[in-house]
């Protein structure tokens, strides 16, 4: 472990580090005592970075290489790129803020400090500034986590050399039918199984839900943190209009398993209520979660009816323009287990086109409500709240049932075309 350690001090990431972390040295040139236990705390600090991304890469191996593990992973991945640039943004505007404010970026450097990762460097300016007792719990916490990292690394690595990663061998129970247990022995109840099994299981779905966090965290950073402001407390409008459109060409991810779905001769009608019941369980119950965390923080209350009944409208009726537009086409997607990151070729336009349209219906089909809700939100109209709130559960409800309908009329005629399309598309 200590060869492997200095091997990784050697590597372009670890002599990056260590440069870096001379550089801090400069800082504590005129000041004795912090000099010195700069000496000390650096090589630690250093030491936690290096032996941390050992112990992550032995715990990744101990996983396994399977399937759902790659997945896993390719998720936290795509979920750090989707929120990197946002909060890029957010730490910006803090140290701008923090420049005009004077006390928003201490306050932030003071909590990283405290963390495991931060505590070693600040040791040296607790100590600069006085405030020993600060350094000495710091450096307690600093010390607890190099020896934490070390001995999570040492277990794995060696059950690594004494016996190589097995795949699970776990079996399922045999009797539970998961879903299809729970929901009732007709087409729409079968339908509706399968699609919340997906919603639950497949992370090509469930990349789909990062959408739902990532619109009031883009809101608040670009109204510079303002959660008291009106944009943060209408944020649940947008989750609403992101989480309608999810299922915009579900069939698509069916892939040739739609032959399957096809030979039961479901009707086309049973079949978009029954994958709209799927996602709906999953993002209403999110979709309300968002709008009353984003109030709750905003403080804003007398808002709760109109964004509510908004959101949930927009919600509602970007199913019903989902049913009908996935019953017309479908576009390549990923296959099962394949990197969040990789370009399905035909994809990018065909995608685009199809989300662009759905978005604009659902924005101007919305409009009944959307507009009660932003009177209320910017003249206090405890009136045109009242309205938002009727008026979109119903609105969405209707516009729902008309793309059940619709949808699936156009599914009964259109599904061997659909089939013919996507087999075309593995074929590709």
């Amino acid at each position: 472990m200590i060869a492997i350690t200095a091997g990784g001090l050697t590597g372009v990431g670890g002599l990056a580090t260590v440069v870096a972390s001379l550089l801090t040295f400069l800082v504590w040139v005129h000041e004795p005592v912090a000099a010195i236990a700069a000496i000390v705390c650096v090589p630690i600090g250093v030491l936690i970075c290096v032996v941390a991304s050992r112990t992550v890469a032995a715990l990744a191996s101990g996983m396994g290489g399977g399937r759902r593990t790659k997945e896993l992973i390719g998720l936290l991945a795509f979920a750090l790129v989707i929120f990197a640039s946002p909060i890029l943004i957010g730490i910006l505007n803090a140290v701008q803020s923090a420049t005009a404010q004077g006390l928003q970026l201490q306050s932030l450097v003071g909590a990283i400090s405290w963390t495991p990762i931060g505590a070693a460097w600040a040791v040296p300016g607790d100590l600069a500034t006085g405030s020993w007792l600060t350094a000495i719990l710091k450096f307690v916490i600093a010390l607890a986590t190099l020896g934490v990292l070390w001995v999570l690394w040492f277990r794995n690595l060696s059950a690594s050399v004494i016996a190589p990663p097995a795949r699970s061998t776990a079996k399922r129970k045999t009797g539970s039918l998961g879903w299809f247990g729970v929901m009732p022995s007709n087409p729409v109840g079968a339908t509706w199984a399968r699609s919340l099994t997906s919603w639950t299981r497949d992370l090509r779905y469930i990349r789909q839900l990062l959408l739902i966090p990532f619109a009031p965290i883009l809101v608040l950073i670009y109204s510079q943190w303002d959660v008291s402001g009106p944009f943060f407390a209408l944020s649940g409008l947008l989750v609403g209009f992101f989480a309608g459109v999810l299922p915009y060409s579900d069939i698509s991810y069916d892939g040739t398993a739609f032959a399957t779905v096809m030979q039961t001769g479901i009707r086309g009608r049973a079949d978009r209520l029954g994958r709209t019941l799927g996602v709906a369980s999953i993002t209403l119950p999110l979709v309300v979660l968002a709008d009353l965390v984003t109030i709750g923080i905003s403080g804003r209350w007398d808002l709760l009816p109109p964004v509510l009944g908004a959101s949930l409208g927009l919600t509602l009726i970007g199913f019903g323009i989902s049913a009908v537009s996935s019953a017309f086409l479908v576009v390549p997607t990923p296959a099962p287990g394949d990197s969040p990151f990789k370009r399905v070729p035909g994809s990018s336009f065909s995608m685009f086109l199809t989300f662009f349209a759905c978005w604009a219906l659902v924005a101007v089909i919305g409009l009944p409500t959307v507009i009660p809700a932003v009177i209320a939100t910017f003249s206090g109209s405890s009136l045109a709240g009242w309205i938002a709130f009727v008026v979109g559960p119903v609105l969405g409800l209707i516009v729902l049932a008309a793309g059940v309908v619709l949808g699936g009329k156009r599914f009964d005629v259109n599904a061997p075309s659909l089939l013919a399309q996507l087999r075309s598309f593995q074929g590709a």
